[in-house]
């Protein structure tokens, strides 16, 4: 019985991407609470949406390699492709360095 490494490596990729969105959330929650703020305008700061966005497409890539068939690795890179295009045009929209 030998390992796979390889589908090991997919999968910890959609650990980490959903690792940055918990460490994201839980900082947010943190600063919201600390500076006697509301969460949900935390949320709409680069500070969450960043790591979030991130995440997301660390997550969508992980589950296209992943995939059996080709419609859901079509659809999965799809979205990576989306999530890529929401990070640029929040940096472009924010101004964000």
């Amino acid at each position: 019985m030998t390992i796979d490494w390889l589908n090991v490596f997919f999968n910890a990729i959609w650990i980490v991407g959903l690792s940055i969105i918990l460490a994201a959330f839980s900082i947010n929650d943190w600063l919201a609470h600390v500076n006697g703020e509301k969460l949900r305008p935390r949320l709409n700061e680069p500070s969450f949406q960043t790591p979030l966005t991130a995440g997301l497409m660390m997550v969508s890539a992980s589950l296209a390699l992943l995939a059996d068939v080709w419609w859901q690795r079509a659809l999965w890179w799809a979205f990576v492709v989306l999530f890529a295009v929401q990070w640029w045009w929040d940096r472009k929209t924010r101004n964000v360095e």
